[in-house]
């Protein structure tokens, strides 16, 4: 009941201004905090539960720009889902604008005014996140947030309206595709190929096996080599059945 995310972040702000007075910092109705009114050096991001609430939100104290601006830019076009849209936004290094503010020195100074604000102890306990002692059951916790069940098994639901461009003997072929993914799995699946192109049972049967199947390259590489098993021994149609499969691999 005492969980206010804009007083969360302005408790950082007021630590920044605790260390460099001269930084104009402030944060946002997104809750962002943004540098010299257009550089983001904090993104945000909350849950609610029933008896708890999380508040997660980051510094942007020293990192390389170039590598935070290629994972941040996502190679998949079509693809629909209710999550939040994430917005394109200058940022800046704290560390560009005072060499001073090194992640140390920030850390100690929010923990500074947490304590202030809180009227506790002023103390800092580092802590080793993969230590069973201090943390039991991590080590189990840990396997299971790698597991395909969770990674993307728990992923919203989505959808996929894409454009397959295919070279086939000099040409190209544009193949539509759509799905809707649910709990990781495809739950609809439609394939527009040129008339002719696959044998009509060929086609439904791979319509079919992909219904139902995880969206993920393993599973539907193990799928298509069983289907090619049945294909009828056709060199032009196994090309082509060849080249339907690697660009649907590809899209996952």
């Amino acid at each position: 009941k005492k969980y206010e995310r804009m007083e969360n972040l302005k408790l950082v702000v007021k630590a920044l201004k605790a260390v460099q007075p001269q930084l104009d910092v402030h944060v946002t109705d997104r809750y962002d905090i943004l540098l010299d009114r257009q550089y983001k050096i904090s993104g945000t991001a909350a849950k609610l539960g029933r008896t708890s609430a999380y508040h997660h939100c980051t510094l942007l104290c020293n990192a390389d720009k170039r590598v935070l601006s290629s994972v941040l830019k996502s190679p998949f076009k079509g693809l629909k889902s209710n999550a939040t849209p994430s917005v394109p936004a200058l940022v800046k290094n704290l560390f560009e604008e005072d060499t001073s503010l090194t992640s140390e020195i920030l850390l100690d100074a929010i923990a500074k005014e947490y304590a202030v604000q809180h009227q506790i102890d002023h103390h800092i306990t580092l802590i080793n996140p993969a230590d069973e002692t201090l943390l039991p059951g991590i080590s189990d916790k840990t396997k299971e947030l790698q597991t395909w069940e969770w990674v993307y098994g728990k992923t919203p639901k989505f959808s996929i309206s894409t454009c397959l461009n295919m070279v086939y003997k000099d040409s190209v072929l544009d193949v539509k595709v759509n799905m809707d993914v649910k709990h990781g799995r495809i739950e609809v699946c439609n394939i527009d190929l040129p008339e002719q192109w696959l044998p009509p049972g060929l086609y439904s049967e791979l319509v079919r096996s992909l219904t139902g199947s995880k969206f993920c390259p393993n599973e539907i590489t193990a799928l298509v080599t069983t289907l090619l098993r049945v294909c009828p021994q056709d060199d032009e149609l196994h090309s082509r059945w060849t080249l339907l499969c690697e660009n649907m691999i590809r899209l996952m």
